[in-house]
């Protein structure tokens, strides 16, 4: 690795200045930095260290409303145990937290970083591809090489898919989120942090450099909601997921009256698929129903040369995620 400035700072002031400062990067755990630096992917001059402030950007709270705040250097280990995700309409938010990766993993890596992380396509981080998505080439890879694990969904110049697992629930949720950039503090809809138009050259975010994340806030849920969270994978741990489907819904009297429905590892971004939450409005859950549903969420495909699969697994994986939620 490049040598580079290691800072650990006393109090969020002084993460957020030293974070404005040229060439660096902000880390939690740093589990997908450590990988891409081996890599030099990234040779920052300086990384700015932020579990230090695990006290204040740690925890889970509920406020009188209901509202429900995630600190983002919140691991995913105490996500998933934390009785305040206890309710059934955040079951997705907790399942996606206990399926990632390993307990050992999950026991270090944080809220934010899973939320945040690079693309897991092997060819852009690989040093010895030229990707055009790692500004070193002048073609996507994947697109004729190995796309096994690639999108199907949303993609334009580049196949990569988003591997985060708390994304698509937070998404289907409402969810918010908070930055610092400098001593100023914004909130804003968590779809924001996602670029609309998930090109090639365009990060995997849209903070701007020096931007932290600070908290994710997880709006009151009416009564009736439940939610969801299934994914597919080839390994049972340690492993990203080939497909993935966060369902929220509300019911009434047996009755379906909200609904909200994004795919996960099948796009460059977690996408949301409304047109097919919508078909779901005003009905009785049944599989029959769901069956149209996941042929709608999966309307518009374009799978690659090896990845076809996906159409099929993800569709029994948005089934999968609406049982799960309207089961009793």
């Amino acid at each position: 690795m490049k040598p580079f400035t290691y800072v650990v700072p006393h109090s969020l002031a002084e993460a957020a200045e030293a974070a404005a400062q040229p060439d660096t990067i902000v880390k939690g755990a740093g589990i997908d930095l450590v990988d891409r630096m081996k890599e030099r992917l990234v040779t920052p001059a300086q990384i700015v260290n932020l579990l230090p402030l695990a006290k204040d950007l740690a925890g889970v709270s509920v406020a009188g409303n209901g509202e429900v705040t995630i600190g983002a250097a919140t691991t995913l280990t105490q996500l998933e145990q934390n009785a305040a995700l206890a309710n059934p309409a955040l079951a997705g938010l907790r399942t996606a937290a206990a399926v990632t990766a390993t307990p050992q993993v999950r026991t270090r890596g944080t809220v934010a970083g899973n939320i945040l992380q690079f693309t897991r396509c092997w060819y852009v981080r690989s040093e010895a591809h030229k990707c055009l998505h790692g500004g070193r080439g002048p073609t996507c890879l994947a697109m004729t090489g190995d796309n096994r694990y690639h999108a199907v969904l949303g993609w334009q110049d580049c196949v990569r898919v988003h591997p985060s697992n708390l994304a698509p629930p937070l998404l289907a949720l409402g969810a918010e989120f908070t930055t610092v950039l400098g001593d100023k503090q914004q909130r804003r809809p968590l779809a924001e942090l996602f670029p609309k138009d998930p090109r090639a050259g365009v990060p995997e975010h849209t903070l701007q450099p020096g931007e932290i994340v600070i908290a994710v806030h997880v709006p009151p849920q009416p009564q009736g909601t439940r939610s969801s969270y299934a994914e597919s994978r080839e390994r049972e741990s340690s492993d990203w997921a080939t497909t993935a489907c966060a369902a929220r819904v509300v019911l009434d009297g047996g009755v379906i009256t909200a609904a909200d429905l994004v795919l996960g590892a099948v796009s460059p971004i977690p996408r949301p698929r409304p047109d097919a939450a919508k078909a779901l409005l005003g009905k009785q859950p049944d599989d029959g129903l769901f069956r149209k549903v996941a042929d709608l969420a999966y309307q518009g495909a374009a799978p690659l040369s090896h990845n076809a699969y996906k159409l099929t697994v993800g569709k029994a994986t948005v089934r999968e995620a609406l049982h799960l939620a309207t089961q009793a």
